[in-house]
């Protein structure tokens, strides 16, 4: 982690943890002959007790003579503007912070203060919040955000072992009140979930959440030197004519809309510019777990990052991935945009989807969430009874003949020209025309939605079914059609 002669930034909020780093490596600095430059931010969080912690550190740095660089961020301004989680948003201000002091001071390595204690409870976190292989790998000791490498002296250490350590040195450091606050998911996990499984199932707890992370650590290093050479059987190599123009040495910071990646200066994933291009039918020889792992791996080359990438999404690219469509398109946070385009997936960040792109394969018997829209279809089949009353007089609820439908069936937007036989019509209508005469305006035009099978419109959904898939008295099976908005919550990430 250390060598000798290296200039390093020390991340020092104030508190126990890195209070303590900071000591430890002022003891190994002459041994090593470091250079230590202190880097503190306020996060603006809690008004007075903030400003008293940024007076603790320029104290301290003062104390050992130390160069300290002290910043200011309004993160509860930056969690709003940007629907993130104050956690989320304090930590994406203060690496900028850090990527900026050590571009300007050209120094190339941060200690921070992570413990054993934290490992533990990010690996029980993320568990929680339901995460993959690499999800459950933890905290590295060893990391790199863009050019800046960042470790961590203190991760095999116990937060008891710290704390001892500065009562024996007799050093008082800060201790934050938002700590013991239980809204924030660590620290409930910290002062409520772990002491219970201590006491009640293993109080080894701690240990045993970091050797599995190790051990999938470890699996996950094997795991992608396989995942690079499949992603590279399915990658097309870039044409000669359009090189990247830089070497993947030199990084930039870019703040996107929910998050911070990084990127190569001048690089270009794809010489197609900006995208990357996946054959579906080298994925689909894959193994699946592999073929997750490709998909995945193409999204970090794109973007440096998976952090707002879940299981539901990777969910709903195999489905445009395994599905009979020859185009679909699945827009995924920070405007990144995932295309089948007939035998190749494409990867690109774009703008926000047009709502008249939409398409999506609908489960019968089952439930099909259209996440973007904020909308779901329930699909259920029925045997058709002696006396039916399949009629309702709610508009976003009907009763179709199954029987009559040509799988697959999709939800989707209308596209130029679409027509149906509205129910109790003898021809077909133009859904164009049908909504005139509805009396649509034209911003709700482009909302509608369509229910199809492989060649017809079955329901103009909320206004008409089609003639064609009424149920009569010789229908044999019902399906029954539920169209719904989904209540905040109802989508899980």
């Amino acid at each position: 982690m250390i060598s000798k002669g290296d200039r390093l930034l020390v991340g020092v909020s104030g508190g126990p943890d890195s209070v303590a780093l900071l000591y430890l490596l002022m003891e190994l600095r002459d041994i090593y002959n470091l250079q230590l430059y202190i880097v503190h931010l306020n996060h603006m969080l809690r008004g007075s007790e903030s400003d008293e912690d940024a007076g603790y550190v320029r104290r301290l740095a003062k104390k050992m003579k130390l160069p300290v660089f002290i910043g200011k961020k309004d993160v509860g301004k930056f969690a709003k503007a940007n629907k993130l989680s104050l956690e989320e948003a304090a930590r994406i201000q203060r690496y900028e912070f850090y990527e900026q002091i050590a571009e300007k001071l050209n120094i190339r390595k941060i200690a921070l203060g992570h413990t054993a204690d934290d490992n533990a409870e990010t690996v029980l976190m993320r568990l929680l919040r339901g995460a993959g292989e690499q999800g459950l790998t933890g905290i590295y000791p060893v990391r790199y955000i863009g050019n800046l490498k960042v470790i961590r002296p203190l991760l095999n250490i116990y937060r008891v072992e710290i704390e001892a350590f500065l009562k024996e040195k007799k050093i008082r450091a800060r201790t934050d009140s938002s700590n013991a606050d239980n809204k924030f998911l660590r620290n409930k996990v910290r002062l409520e979930l772990i002491p219970l499984l201590e006491e009640n199932y293993n109080q080894n707890i701690k240990q045993v959440l970091i050797n599995t992370a190790d051990i999938l650590k470890e699996d996950n290093e094997y795991l992608m030197q396989i995942t690079e050479k499949f992603y590279n059987e399915a990658h097309p190599p870039c044409p000669p004519s359009k090189p990247r123009t830089e070497p993947r040495t030199e990084f930039t910071l870019v703040q996107g809309e929910r998050n911070l990646w990084f990127r190569a200066k001048g690089e270009f994933s794809d010489a197609r510019g900006g995208s990357i291009h996946l054959s579906i039918k080298k994925i689909a020889d894959f193994p699946l777990a592999i073929q997750r792992r490709v998909i995945r791996y193409g999204i970090k080359e794109l973007t440096g990052t998976l952090r707002q990438i879940t299981y539901q999404h990777l969910n709903e690219i195999f489905k445009l991935l395994k599905g009979n469509l020859a185009y679909g398109r699945i827009d995924l946070p920070d405007g990144l945009v995932v295309e089948r385009m007939r035998r190749e997936l494409v990867i690109r960040r774009g703008k926000a989807r047009n709502i008249r792109s939409i398409i999506y394969p609908v489960k019968i018997p089952g439930e099909t969430v259209v996440s973007e829209l904020g909308v779901k279809l329930i699909c259920a089949i029925s045997k058709r009874k002696a006396n039916p009353k399949f009629y309702t007089q709610n508009r976003y609820q009907e009763y179709l003949d199954y029987n009559k439908i040509k799988k697959p069936v999709f939800i989707r937007t209308r596209k130029q020209g679409d027509t149906f036989q509205p129910l109790g019509m003898k021809g077909k209508k133009k859904i164009k025309d049908f909504l005139i005469d509805q009396k649509i305006p034209q911003p709700e035009k482009r909302k509608v939605l369509l229910l199809t099978d492989k060649t017809d419109i079955i329901w103009l959904i909320g206004f008409r079914i089609s003639d064609k898939f009424k149920v009569t008295e010789k229908t044999k099976q019902v399906l029954k059609v539920r169209f719904l908005k989904i209540k905040k919550g109802d989508i899980k990430s």
